[in-house]
């Protein structure tokens, strides 16, 4: 009778580890999976900057029936090797990482790139989107969060990775002044500086000083009332050079010539690409350059 219950506990624990060996990803854990892991992705993009600058260094990502593992090894020293796993959670990937560990905030955003894309989303737009509510101050969403971990020191980061990504209220994110101090902008100085801004169907990235600046704001779809208003937030706030004249004389979204500044509206590929080196064909775009 013992031998009996022995050979079936012993045939249960057999099963019971086969059906865990066997064991795989969800759809949706998948399909991030492959999606991250395509030639074109930003993560197969960081994997090719570290084998053409960083030798010694491979970064690979491993999928699990229970989550993703970055893994970096390094004997270069200037990276440091380490291991960041994102576990399941429901529909979310989590992960606690230190607060200066930028290496574990990028692959979240590796991540929720990759669950956008294969939701079909527009990667950019939807980044865009994140980038209003967060520079809006309204960081609780339903797609990524940072929230302090027990651990002081540590966050704990979510992705969602099912969506559906509906980016409710994009079209009324409208970039103002008020944004732009709160988050501290402030007007450019005689030293270059280089800064990148997106909000909801608004990307912006200005480069100069206060004496020569250009500023490319591309919008989502077709230029409208929403890249006008961002551009007149932005000189305000920035103040180049001649940026008083440029917000008196410059009320409609056209080309322009004057001493002060040069408006190309619906600039060419060519000249995006002077300033950005990836432009987005799903955007147009427009180019003051002051100074």
């Amino acid at each position: 009778m013992k031998k009996t219950v022995v050979t079936i506990l012993i045939l249960a624990l057999t099963l019971a580890l086969s059906q865990i060996a066997l064991a795989e990803p969800s759809e949706a854990l998948q399909t991030v999976y492959d999606a991250m892991i395509a030639a074109d992705s930003e993560f197969s993009k960081t994997q090719a900057l570290y084998a053409e600058y960083y030798e010694g260094v491979t970064l690979e990502a491993a999928l699990a029936d229970d989550g993703i593992t970055f893994t970096l090894n390094s004997d270069n020293e200037y990276v440091e090797s380490g291991a960041w796993t994102f576990a399941l959670d429901g529909d979310n990937l989590v992960a606690t990482v230190d607060d200066a560990d930028f290496y574990g905030y990028g692959f979240a955003i590796n991540l929720l790139n990759a669950a956008v894309t294969a939701q079909g989303v527009n990667t950019s737009l939807f980044n865009g989107y994140l980038g209003g509510l967060t520079l809006a101050g309204q960081e609780d969403n339903p797609y990524f969060t940072i929230v302090p971990a027990e651990n002081e020191g540590k966050s704990k980061i979510s992705v969602n990775i099912v969506g559906p990504y509906e980016m409710e209220g994009l079209d009324d994110m409208v970039l103002t002044e008020d944004v732009l101090a709160e988050q501290e902008y402030a007007p450019l100085s005689e030293e270059g500086t280089s800064s990148a801004i997106n909000f909801g169907k608004i990307s912006m990235i200005v480069n100069g000083n206060a004496d020569s600046a250009t500023f490319l704001v591309m919008e989502y779809g077709a230029l409208d009332d929403l890249a006008l208003q961002a551009i007149t937030a932005a000189v305000k706030t920035l103040q180049p050079a001649g940026w008083e004249d440029f917000i008196a004389n410059y009320t409609a979204l056209e080309d322009a010539q004057t001493d002060a500044y040069t408006v190309t509206v619906n600039a060419d590929e060519a000249a995006v690409g002077e300033i950005i080196d990836d432009a987005n064909a799903d955007y147009s775009a427009m180019i003051v350059t002051f100074g």
